[in-house]
């Protein structure tokens, strides 16, 4: 049998399953010329490789669907780069519900890649490993946990695809090997040669932009918004999309999940005592700021930061000017709290310059609402002195 015919015979199993489910050797004898012994063989061969499994061991009533695993999956994507969960459901003979539970391992695994978001409808892919370029085992093991890249059509590509991907077409410069080593060493520098960083410490960049009206004890980022050459980070990336609108508690509860042990760190060293939220500027049915507010763990009270609505409200990422950032934050935070506190920690999503947590935490100060404030942000500047004008697009 040759490459065209093995081709044909597959694309008719993987038809059937999407299409019926769990089907019985006589539906494949329905659609081809091919003998019932040469399908038999066929099929037989598939169960032996762990691709298809049976509904029953013998006899008339004996079913083929595809088995969950790897090479099945491999095997149900060879003939079409994207599927929807209903066609999945299908082919394992499980309910969506059933299906989405399954898939969700595969997707963990970074074996299968997930495009969109709720409520348009979801599709998958499969991420076959990358046969290419050869990366050294670190590489591997640093772009696997660290990299993201959000392709034009909406793909989350993690690890090793999204790189190689950005890499071929959108970083216009070396070979991804090469590139590689690179993001490697841009790492190091960034992070001072640590692997897994919890706090970054930006408070000498408070001095630098506001000089001696710093009002902020001490201000940390979990992690940069973005690196030099290679763009937004994983934290950043998923803020993006978590401030999209769309509803995704994978996503928020994964960036609650990169933060918590951050914060519990901040609270038990500099003793605080209440913790504020900054509001977000733009009406968004899914906000992350009171998802953060909601899912993040401790035991404290919440003070209540609330910002004026005005007829055209203006983010602060739009205004380029220091000035005009503190201006903004000025005119715009309100901060109520009828009990004293000696630290609070004030809770932002990302900042560029601080305006806003420098300003928020002034008029606390100024109301003796607290004696000392910190801030902490999922993502910040990783410029050294002057501030990033930090997009969410």
């Amino acid at each position: 049998m040759n490459n065209k015919e093995k081709k044909t015979e597959n694309s008719l199993i993987i038809k059937t399953l999407i299409k019926n489910g769990a089907f019985s050797i006589s539906e494949i004898e329905n659609e081809t010329k091919l003998s019932r012994s040469s399908i038999f063989k066929k099929l037989k061969k598939l169960v032996d490789n762990k691709v298809l499994v049976t509904t029953s061991n013998f006899g008339p009533s004996v079913k083929y669907k595809l088995a969950t695993n790897e090479e099945a999956l491999a095997f149900l994507f060879s003939q079409d780069n994207y599927l929807s969960i209903d066609n999945i459901a299908k082919a394992w003979n499980v309910s969506e519900s059933s299906a989405k539970k399954y898939i969700k391992v595969f997707v963990d695994k970074d074996l299968i890649n997930k495009q969109g978001l709720p409520p348009k409808k979801i599709f998958y892919s499969y991420n076959y490993p990358n046969i290419k370029y050869h990366f050294s085992k670190e590489q591997e093991e640093i772009i696997s946990k660290y990299y993201i890249y959000i392709s034009p059509d909406g793909q989350i590509l993690k690890g090793i695809k999204g790189f190689v991907y950005w890499a071929e077409n959108k970083s216009n410069r070396n070979s991804p090997e090469l590139l590689a080593q690179e993001y490697l060493e841009t790492r190091e520098k960034f992070y001072q040669d640590k692997k897994d960083v919890f706090l970054i410490d930006a408070t000498n960049k408070l001095e630098y932009v506001f000089k001696d009206d710093v009002y902020l004890k001490k201000l940390f980022h979990r992690d940069f918004d973005s690196l030099p050459v290679f763009g937004k980070t994983y934290l950043s990336q998923m803020v993006r999309i978590a401030k999209s609108g769309q509803e995704n508690n994978a996503i928020l509860n994964d960036i609650v999940l990169k933060i918590q042990f951050s914060i519990d760190k901040i609270i038990s060293k500099y003793d605080i005592q209440a913790v504020g939220f900054i509001p977000p500027t733009i009406a968004r049915k899914n906000q992350l700021m009171s998802f953060l507010a909601k899912k993040i763990k401790f035991d404290l009270p919440i003070i209540v930061i609330q910002k004026v609505k005005n007829f055209a409200p203006i983010q602060q990422k739009s205004l380029k000017k220091i000035d005009d950032r503190v201006l903004n934050a000025k005119k715009t935070i309100i901060v109520n709290s009828s009990n004293k506190f000696k630290n609070i920690l004030l809770i932002d999503d990302v900042t560029g310059s601080g305006a806003t947590l420098n300003e928020t935490a002034k008029k606390i100060i100024n109301q003796g609402i607290a004696q000392n404030v910190y801030g902490f942000t999922i993502t910040g500047s990783a410029k050294a002195g002057d501030f990033d004008v930090i997009s969410e697009v």
